[in-house]
């Protein structure tokens, strides 16, 4: 469990009400993975959304030719396997440890319920997954221009 004090400082945990802060805290605990480890795979199911706490990730999509292509690096503060909270929740991408990482996995399932009660929880942290997914598409869009 990581202390609902760790969460707030997130700005899409900021806004939530205390006792939502208090059950999401419930539901979260804190993994390290080793550099070179490999995060999700894609078509994995998207069970826990990831926080990154210390240390890079980078998301790779596969080409048709088989190459993996990074199209972002997520750092500490960044949102990983947003596709917890949309459905089909399904992983869209390989994450792969930069160097050694640390992240806070929260229950998706928990956070989506939590999300449905405490819609300020809802709108911000779908805000943060909007953000990380036009990023993602801006990295994959700028990778296939330079393949061109």
């Amino acid at each position: 469990m990581i202390s609902p004090e760790v969460l707030r400082a997130y700005p899409y945990f900021a806004g939530a009400c205390e006792e939502s802060l208090r059950e999401l805290a419930m539901a979260t605990e804190e993994l390290t993975f080793q550099e070179g480890q490999v995060l999700f795979r894609e078509d994995q199911t998207a069970d826990r959304l990831f926080i990154l706490i210390r240390g890079e990730v980078d998301i790779q999509y596969e080409l048709n030719t088989g190459e993996h292509r990074t199209v972002d690096t997520v750092v500490a503060g960044d949102v990983l396997l947003w596709s917890a909270m949309v459905r089909p929740y399904r992983t869209t991408g390989l994450a792969i440890a930069r160097r050694t990482s640390e992240v806070i996995a929260v229950d998706a399932r928990k956070l989506r319920e939590l999300c449905e009660s405490d819609r300020e929880l809802g709108f911000s942290l779908m805000m943060e997954i909007a953000r990380a997914t036009s990023h993602r598409l801006e990295g994959a869009r700028v990778q296939l221009a330079a393949r061109g």
